[in-house]
């Protein structure tokens, strides 16, 4: 993991002296779920870029579970943690950093989540909300964006993806019910087909 985020530098430091045309981001939406994320915008032509978004989420959220008495019968991490690196190539309309645009993107990374205690019931007792799942996915897709300028440096861009992911994995069972959760022998797999890119993001333009 650390020899992806140096190398995404590296690559953020090689555009900034060698383009006139670039742009940092930052996605509100998974601000707001605690992932750290970055994303650099490269010009090749006046309707075509480029989009690298990387992001990073290694926390655990301390939990405790309480029983009918009233005390504590252990604690336990509910997590989202997960890396993922997307490229996307984008088509504009009218032109770059300008309006509308359509994507095709990439998509590759690990996950390890579950304990999601939070989430509605009705997920039931195979889901995330009483399991951990541990893999990893790689897919595609297809993506229609906005991109908004505010002003000669400051932009917002709006971005919704659909596609597929490949997903493997391994399942823990009952991860929020149990201090420690038994593995599952099987190893699974799944071909999901949905949403693949959600975006508000915050734009400053280097050139």
């Amino acid at each position: 993991m650390k020899r992806w985020i140096l190398l995404f530098v590296l690559f953020l430091i090689y555009l900034n002296g060698y383009s006139q045309n670039l742009g940092i981001k930052s996605n509100l939406l998974y601000d707001a779920t605690s992932t750290i994320n970055l994303g650099v915008e490269y010009a090749l032509s006046d309707k075509l870029t480029v989009d690298i978004s990387m992001n990073l989420n290694p926390w655990a959220f301390p939990h405790q579970r309480i029983s009918p008495s009233g005390t504590v019968r252990f604690e336990h991490d509910a997590i989202i943690k997960h890396w993922m690196i997307q490229p996307e190539v984008r088509w504009w309309l009218c032109e770059k950093f300008n309006g509308h645009f359509f994507g095709a993107h990439l998509h590759s990374g690990k996950f390890n989540v579950g304990g999601l205690t939070f989430l509605p019931k009705g997920y039931g007792d195979e889901g995330i909300q009483r399991n951990r799942f541990d893999g990893w996915l790689a897919g595609t897709g297809v993506t229609y964006g906005y991109h908004w300028i505010l002003t000669d440096r400051l932009s917002l861009e709006f971005s919704l993806g659909a596609g597929y992911a490949y997903m493997k994995y391994d399942k823990y069972f009952n991860y929020s019910m149990v201090e420690d959760p038994p593995k599952d022998p099987n190893k699974y797999q799944m071909h999901y087909f949905g949403l693949t890119k959600a975006g508000i993001s915050i734009i400053y333009m280097l050139y």
